[in-house]
């Protein structure tokens, strides 16, 4: 490789002068640079079709990309594009958050890039398509915009254009392979930064070079409109990035402060204008992390010691084809290259690069270096909460860092004046040098593409990507059930769900769910459901382990399940092949109704989650009800791992468990006959036993796993639901439900009557400030219900109810919007404008 290196080397010396034709940047005929650009597109996306064989991917295979939080989060967000485009969300809105809540912040994070639009050309069913092709065109861009940024240093640093752009396929390719993006290629919205990084760093070049920097404030506006999270990280490294090239640039000593001052105040004036274009996005989506990552409820994941790894370890990472893990436990993925590596090395003994610009790059390796290895460091680059996984997320800013060092290096290369003379390469003839430098770049190709191969292999032996046929039968499994839903019922209901493809379906499929899982999360409600004995863990919440009570409060009119569920509750509808079943709960309640002046705040710290049900239906209606019959029950310790109840069923309803205990997983058998699991995310709360005749005596088996260790309940509650009682309170309560007679995205309006003594409005809608509400066309005030639902008081009488969603901080965001777009209509429209006019009247005097 060594060698390669200096014939390389010679290579690029004996090239100059190929290449006299090339227009420049400078020249603005940049399509004539336009095969280069595409030749680079193509190479990637060749060399991203030979990963995709090598690991198996479709077409070549059975895998699909979806994996982990691509398989969980990403997918799903994606599709839920079309519910804004049908009109079923807004941005603002949407119904499958979390039983509904801002969207905004789940946009700006996750789908905002305008690359995420493409989608919309598949089709539900070919997702996994849509993000096979999304990430292979996001790698294609990410080498593009390098090439482009690549190519205007060669034309400013080396005005006569003399080195073949061959030669940029090389750190373009390397860019576009870097370990992070294959590693974070899961992470698609964040491959968004990479591609715009390059365009970002040339508009302030060219800020620099006498532009009004017109390129940088829209690649910069752009970025913090596609993802505001790596925009945060790009934005800090355009700041160092800024402050090496204006001391490099500019020797103190020659008294340029005035030009010095003029570049800084035109780099702060453009900064702050991005972030005035993209303030409507930015500022909703900070309120948004408010309610979530970023609020009190909400404790992060902190590491106990005050470093990452032993340093030592992270040159490891120089290393061709290192992967470790994507966990915490993980180091940065920040490979780039043998090329590189070696070219950014030389970047410190090039005499035609300043001492300045030389110094300040090792100081800001050495920032990169520390930030990976001090927590605290770390964590300033990731907004000051330490991530959960996927670690280092800036890493490509250190990957950028060593690749332009290499770029600074080749075009600083001239072997004529190196005092190193290789003789022995002077006597080969030059078309040897064409041949050779097609070998160096296939050898390029080839290691960055089997680097990229071997780290999305380590990926998936460590997680495992998913198969095509395991998304394709889950959509047969439950699209039929969904749409038929839809199709026979239009009114504002929720659907639960009692099995899953991922943490969000409901976005997945467009319905009004339960579930959800991501960053932008409520904490409130996150915070109240495990009271109830629903499902969730961390980021996720759901409406697993819930009880005919719960569906019904919540307004979970449908469920899909693979499960028996309680006849006397739930009325099938339909089937499909796949064993998915539809059913009805005809006692679920309006998202908004009636409720009496007798309507308290709940108790929900009872120890079992069956009082905590029945305390929050009961606090609803003011009257006290026992929905929750207890049924008598011993227990025996049969092994280290085996408990059995034996119970007696007090009436014909249906059963429901509830355990506590140290153990972590177990299954769970109903006189002999497995039912299902216990302790797992999803079934934590309420598990239905079945139905049983009065007096009957059932036997429930539970065991844990068999790994030597002692595991026993530490607390049980069995109780058979009164379905009559049941029955009784929430036909009174939908018979002051709102009667919906229009709904859009984030809006709902319809009529509804209050009884005498009936003074409250009660609702299933998370609370949120973003919320209006208008009685009868009068601004109305609302409070929390249960630390986590809407609630306001409204008089007897029929009235119109109209409650509209925007989502926090978007109105003020719109106008510091307005002044940043005011600031750029006048620095890039008027402004020139009128130069323009003085000067034809000058040349007319």
């Amino acid at each position: 490789m060594i060698c390669q290196t200096c014939l390389l080397f010679k290579i690029i010396n004996e090239m100059r002068g190929y290449s006299m034709k090339v227009q420049t940047v400078k020249s603005g005929k940049i399509y004539k640079d336009f095969p280069m650009f595409i030749s680079v597109f193509i190479l990637a996306e060749l060399m991203m079709l030979y990963i995709l064989k090598n690991n198996g991917f479709y077409p070549f295979g059975t895998k699909s990309m979806l994996i982990m939080d691509m398989k969980n989060q990403y997918v799903e967000f994606i599709t839920s594009l079309r519910n804004i485009i049908r009109g079923e969300d807004s941005i603002f809105f949407s119904w499958s958050r979390s039983m509904g809540g801002n969207y905004i912040g789940v946009f700006a994070y996750y789908i905002a890039s305008p690359f995420s639009f493409l989608t919309l050309l598949f089709s539900v069913e070919k997702m996994p398509v849509a993000i096979e092709f999304l990430t292979c065109l996001k790698i294609g861009l990410c080498g593009i915009s390098f090439c482009i940024y690549a190519k205007y240093l060669f034309d400013k640093y080396n005005a006569k254009s003399k080195i073949l752009n061959i030669c940029l396929i090389i750190p373009s390719i390397c860019y576009a392979f870097m370990s992070y993006t294959m590693v974070y290629s899961l992470s698609i919205m964040w491959l968004d930064a990479v591609i715009f990084l390059p365009l970002i760093l040339m508009g302030l070049e060219k800020i620099f070079d006498g532009s009004k920097g017109l390129q940088y404030v829209l690649c910069l506006t752009l970025l913090f409109i596609s993802n505001y999270y790596t925009g945060y990280m790009v934005a800090i490294f355009t700041g160092l990035y800024f402050i090496i090239k204006i001391v490099s640039q500019y020797d103190i000593s020659k008294r340029n402060i005035k030009k010095e001052l003029s570049i800084l105040i035109h780099f702060i004036m453009t900064s702050l204008m991005s972030v005035a274009l993209a303030a409507p996005l930015l500022l909703a989506s900070l309120k948004d992390l408010m309610s979530g990552k970023l609020s009190d409820v909400y404790t992060g994941y902190e590491p106990a010691e005050s470093t990452n790894f032993v340093f030592a370890k992270i040159f490891t990472k120089f290393l061709y084809g290192k992967y470790d893990s994507i966990t915490n436990t993980g180091l940065p993925a920040i490979y780039c290259g043998f090329v590189i590596i070696i070219f950014a090395a030389l970047f410190f003994f090039m005499k035609n690069i300043n001492i300045r610009e030389k110094i300040g790059m090792i100081l800001l390796i050495c920032l990169f270096l520390l930030s990976f290895y001090f927590v605290g460091l770390d964590k300033v680059w990731h907004g000051f909460q330490y991530p959960n996984w996927f670690p280092y997320r800036y890493a490509f800013l250190f990957s950028f860092t060593l690749i332009y060092m290499a770029l600074r290096t080749l075009i600083s290369i001239d072997l004529s004046q190196a005092k190193l003379k290789m003789h022995l390469l002077e006597i080969i003839p030059k078309y040897v040098y064409k041949i050779a430098a097609f070998i160096i770049i296939v050898g390029v190709l080839l290691e960055m593409a089997n680097n990229g191969a071997i780290l999305i292999k380590g990926l998936g032996n460590e997680f495992g990507y998913g198969e095509m046929e395991e998304y394709t039968s889950f959509i047969r499994k439950t699209k039929p059930l969904i749409d038929g839903i839809k199709k026979n019922d239009n009114d504002l209901y929720r659907i639960n769900q009692r099995y899953d493809y991922s943490k969000n379906d409901a976005m997945l499929l467009g319905y009004h769910g339960m579930t959800h899982y991501s960053s932008a999360f409520n904490a409130y409600i996150n915070n109240l459901i495990p009271k109830l004995g629903l499902g969730q863990s961390y980021f996720w919440n759901s409406g697993y382990s819930s009880t005919p009570l719960t569906d019904s409060i919540f307004g979970c009119k449908y469920t899909i399940s693979d499960e028996t569920m309680p006849a006397s509750c739930y009325t099938q509808l339909d089937t499909t092949a796949e064993g998915g079943s539809s059913y009805k709960n005809d006692m679920a309640l309006p998202f908004v109704y009636a409720v009496s002046d007798k309507c308290t705040e709940p108790d929900l710290n009872q120890p079992g989650i069956f009082a905590n049900q029945n305390n929050y239906l009961s606090s609803v209606t003011g009257t006290s009800v026992n929905y929750f019959t207890g049924c008598k029950f011993s227990v025996t310790q049969d092994t280290a791992n085996t408990w059995t109840y034996s119970i007696q069923a007090v009436s014909d309803n249906p059963m429901y468990l509830y355990m506590q205990s140290n153990a972590g997983y177990a299954d769970v058998y109903v006189n002999n006959n497995r039912i299902s699991d216990y302790f797992s995310e999803r079934k934590t709360g309420a598990l239905y036993l079945g139905d049983f005749t009065t007096g009957q005596t059932v036997t429930v088996q539970v065991v844990a796993a068999d790994d030597g260790n002692t595991y026993s309940q530490t607390f049980t509650d069995i109780v058979q639901l009164d379905v009559a009682a049941l029955k009784n309170t929430t036909a009174s309560l939908q018979k002051h439900g709102l009667k919906i007679k229009k709904q859009n995205g984030n809006s709902i309006s319809g009529e509804i009557i209050l009884d005498n003594g009936q003074n409250q409005i009660m609702t299933s809608i998370p609370y949120d400030e973003g919320w209006t509400i208008y009685i009868d066309g009068e601004k109305a005030d609302y409070t929390k219900y249960a630390g986590s639902f809407i609630k306001f008081d409204c008089s007897s009488g029929k009235h119109t109810i109209t409650m509209k969603y925007v989502s926090p901080g978007f109105y003020q965001g719109v106008i510091v919007g307005i002044i940043g777009l005011l600031a750029f209509a006048f620095v890039f429209i008027l402004h020139p404008m009128r130069k323009s006019r003085e000067n034809k009247i000058a040349m007319t005097l």
